[in-house]
């Protein structure tokens, strides 16, 4: 029993004492386990301050070891440099949490290759080729230009480099990454891919079927108007007409060329006098029936498909007269009907022989001939306006038929325009010129190049146009923009560009741009501004395809706002193609009724292809004599144009022509003509202000001064920009300039007022300065060749009746004041010239030298006498101005002065 009772007290001793092991046991581990929840959580903490820190030092902002941190974690990795701190932070954590997970593991060891990869590809980006191959200058140059991949992709990079190349290290790169994504997302990347392509099939079926379905419903809607439209006209035929006028109200002949046909109207009826308004509306229905019938039987258009201003030129509705159109006087009217044939049908109304036999009565008094349905309803309308009764029935005698020398001088036919095909013209070369990459470079390396003159700025944008590209550069806060102005030359010299320009500041932006020359240059073709939509939609007669600017954008302007442009450069800058563009942009846009042109080229050369289109009013003007004359017809114009305008109480040429329009419409008598618009371009004005200085200066002051309002507009083209040249005056009334490339900062000044434009490259390289603009911008202008030119030019000739396309009244107004000019400019008739005159003017040009006392030793005259002979020389343009001490200028040749001998 004392047995027993001793096992017993011995096992629960035993338990006891297993109990409390077990207790302590599971209190260590729990102790363990909460030292290890504080240490993972201590960790973290740490973890995340360490890795904001080193974020914090790429932007310089944690003081000197916050910058030696960042050059040591930009030499190690590069460009993830900035994405390190992150990544590190984001695999302890996972590291942490997913502590002896198998799975987590791969996954970390496969972000771990992602980042290496990454790396990798970084250091290819930056180039390896140019580093070298030591590994140290991997960390020297990341470090030194926060670039490439540091050492940890350079050295990984250069080993693969070597050994598999350039293609085989990118292959391997980017399959380590899909396998690396694979790894961590556990998604199949061949699934996606599946998947992908599924949904897109699927939604092209749907894509299809919707279109499909809308094509129907079109299809349906359209079938149901035509049945609407097919029983309306039915309707209309079923009507009975109440009443018509037994005869017609004027002789319509037989046309007896070709194919026998009696002339009347072609389901076309006579109004009756008391008819409903639905008749009305059926026959305008009827009437646009019968025009599309007779549009679809001339054939197909040679230019449709060309689409000029936005519009086919199928679609322009411009009918072809080949024949004269003669009018018929009335007596019951004070201006002429125009009637055109209409083929007649066959089923014929009542009063027809009667007709027949009227028209075959007039037929002996004039021939009508191709005369159109439009004018015919045109002359109904008229003839029912003027009934004083409506049952009233008018009645013609053959003697009102009778035709008048003016009514047919005023009914001359006018053959229709055609504006010219862009087909004529050559598309440009799509070149795509300095890469992206060269221009990074060039932006990294100017940056570099600043900051090594103490000046810190950051490129922000990038403009690449056809022949500069522009970097804007922004600069820090204290940064004076002169400083930067004044390293052009610098820059120029470690850019190796052939010139630069800097424009500070940049109008609008808060960044100074600086615009270095392309190492390739990408030719505007004047077909690429004509069909681009800023040329079509502009709505101005005077559109000017300028060019495309620093951005590659097409910049158009109007010259009606300009509204006066003087254009300067050297020789070979671009000035005269310049010129022809704005021609050629004239003749793409306007017909001859709506612009007119007087073109001045005294270097005879440049203009004088376009002698013959019939946008000119006098042909092209090569004596610098003449051309002060037309200057001063442009006066005497525009001030006949405000006298006209007075008349009316309008301002401008717009209002005047509106309103003529509106008392055309109206049924006036004697209605005055709409003006067109007037451009007088001057290709060169130093001839011009060398031969009759004072004249010019003051025609085109006036000009400048008041004829926008009446519709004429200056250009005028100077290839030597000096103060003699372009006087106050002028350059002070001509508010738009262009400048080209230019020798000097002082031509420069002449034309812009301030410098520029001796930096530009030339070839069509320009400055835009219009009316409007805060400062010049760059252009590259466009380029059209004399070919293009010839071709356009010949299109348009061909159009015109005959070579007789000018204004006679234009050019004899023209030569009276040039004759006016040479006697108002001489000293009066023969008597009052000095016997000496001849021989003081033969002498003075063979010695090529002209003084007054030349003049007194050679004839042994005195001065007074001499001075006299002098002046009359000089008021006969033999001999230029006075130039204080300096001899005078010798203006002709012996051939000109002896043709001027015989003149007077």
């Amino acid at each position: 029993m004392a047995a027993a009772t001793g096992r017993k007290t011995g096992a629960k001793k035993k338990t006891t004492t297993a109990t409390g092991k077990n207790k302590r046991r599971n209190t260590s581990k729990a102790q363990e386990r909460m030292d290890a929840k504080v240490r993972d959580e201590v960790t973290m903490i740490i973890s995340f301050a360490v890795a904001l820190l080193l974020f914090l030092c790429n932007f310089h902002i944690i003081g000197r070891v916050g910058d030696a941190l960042s050059r040591i974690m930009f030499g190690i990795f590069g460009w993830l440099a900035y994405a390190a701190p992150l990544l590190i932070f984001v695999a302890i954590i996972f590291g942490t949490i997913n502590y002896g997970n198998h799975i987590a593991t791969i996954k970390l060891i496969a972000g771990v290759l992602l980042f290496i990869v990454l790396d990798i590809l970084a250091a290819l980006i930056g180039g390896i080729d140019r580093i070298g191959t030591r590994i140290s200058s991997y960390y020297t140059y990341s470090a030194d230009y926060s670039a490439g991949g540091g050492v940890l992709g350079g050295f990984f990079a250069a080993a693969m480099h070597s050994m598999i190349g350039m293609a085989g290290t990118v292959c391997i790169c980017l399959v380590m990454l899909i396998v690396c994504f694979v790894v961590i997302t556990e998604k199949s990347f061949i699934g996606g891919v599946r998947d992908k392509s599924r949904r897109i099939y699927d939604n092209a079926l749907e894509d299809r079927e919707r279109r499909r379905e809308l094509s129907e419903r079109r299809r349906e809607e359209r079938e149901r108007m035509r049945l609407e439209s097919a029983m309306y006209e039915e309707e209309y035929e079923e009507e009975e007409d109440e009443e018509w006028p037994e005869e017609l109200p004027f002789k319509i002949p037989k046309k007896r060329s070709g194919k026998q046909k009696d002339h009347l109207f072609d389901d076309t009826k006579l109004e009756p006098k008391k008819s409903k308004k639905k008749n009305n509306a059926a026959a305008i229905v009827k009437t646009q029936d019968t025009d599309t019938k007779s549009e679809n039987e001339k054939g197909k258009d040679p230019l449709a498909g060309v689409r000029i201003n936005g519009v086919e030129v199928s679609d322009i509705g411009i009918q072809d007269v080949s024949q004269p159109i003669a009018p018929i006087k009335s007596e019951s009217r004070n201006h002429p009907i125009l009637i055109e044939p209409v083929t007649v049908a066959k089923t014929e109304p009542a009063g027809t022989e009667t007709v027949a036999a009227k028209a075959e009565k007039a037929e002996e008094a004039s021939s009508f001939e191709d005369i159109s349905e439009k004018i015919v309803q045109e002359a109904q309308t008229s003839i029912r306006n003027s009934e004083v009764n409506a049952s009233a029935k008018v009645k013609l005698e053959p003697k009102d038929l009778e035709i008048s020398a003016d009514m047919k001088q005023v009914a001359k036919p006018v053959k229709p325009y055609k504006m010219p095909p862009l087909s004529l013209l050559k598309k440009g070369e799509n070149k795509n010129g300095d890469s992206t990459r060269e221009l990074k470079e060039t932006a990294l390396k100017l940056q570099n190049i600043l900051e090594v003159f103490g000046v810190k700025a950051t490129v922000t944008d990038i403009s690449k146009g056809p022949a500069v590209t522009r970097y804007e550069l922004q600069p820090e806060i204290g940064v004076k923009v002169s400083k930067i102005v004044n390293l052009s030359d610098d820059i120029k010299l470690n850019l190796a560009a052939t010139d630069i320009r800097i424009e500070a500041p940049i109008p609008g932006k808060a960044a100074v741009g600086i615009e270095v020359p392309n190492k390739e240059n990408s030719a505007v073709a004047l077909r690429d501004l004509l069909e681009a939509a800023q040329f079509r939609d502009f709505k101005s007669k005077l559109a000017f395809a300028v060019g495309k600017d620093i951005s590659g954008s097409v910049v158009v302007a109007d010259i009606a706002k300009m509204p006066h442009v003087l254009i300067a450069g050297s020789t070979g800058s671009g000035k005269s193609v310049c010129i022809n563009t704005l021609i050629m942009s004239v003749l793409y846009k306007a017909k001859p009724d709506e612009v007119k042109m007087i073109l001045v080229d005294p270097k005879v050369v440049e203009l004088s292809v376009y002698n013959g289109i019939p946008h000119l009013m006098v042909p092209v003007v090569t004596d610098p004599k003449k051309a002060a004359a037309a200057l001063n017809w442009g006066v005497a114009e525009m001030d006949n144009r405000y006298n006209k305008f007075a008349e009316l109480g309008v301002r401008d040429l717009a209002s005047y022509n509106k309103k003529v329009s509106e008392m055309t419409s109206n049924g006036g008598e004697e209605l005055p003509q709409k003006l067109p618009q007037i451009v007088i371009v001057v290709d060169e004005l130093a001839d011009l202000m060398m031969v009759a200085p004072g004249e010019v200066e003051t025609s085109i002051c006036r000009l400048a001064q008041l004829a926008r309002a009446a519709g004429i507009h200056l250009v005028i083209a100077t290839q030597r920009p000096s103060v003699d040249v372009i006087t106050g005056l002028i350059k002070a009334n001509m508010p738009s300039r262009v400048a080209f490339a230019v020798s000097s900062g002082v031509d420069s000044r002449t034309i812009l007022d301030m410098n520029g434009a001796e930096k530009l490259l030339g070839k069509g390289d320009m400055l835009f300065y219009p009316q409007g603009y805060p400062k010049p911008s760059r252009v590259q202008g466009a380029f059209v060749s004399d070919d293009e030119v010839a071709a356009v030019v010949d299109f348009i000739k061909e159009q015109c009746d005959g070579p007789d396309t000018y204004s006679a009244e234009i050019a004899e107004k023209i030569a009276n004041m040039e004759s006016s000019a040479s006697v108002t400019g001489g000293s009066g008739d023969g008597s009052s010239r000095d016997e000496y005159f001849a021989d003081a003017g033969k002498f003075i040009i063979e010695k090529d030298k002209a003084s007054i006392g030349m003049l007194q030793r050679m004839f042994k005259i005195g001065f007074n006498r001499a001075a006299r002979i002098m002046d009359q020389l000089s008021d006969y343009g033999v001999v230029g101005e006075e130039e204080g001490t300096k001899p005078r200028k010798v203006l002709m040749s012996m051939e000109q002065f002896e043709q001027l001998l015989e003149e007077i």
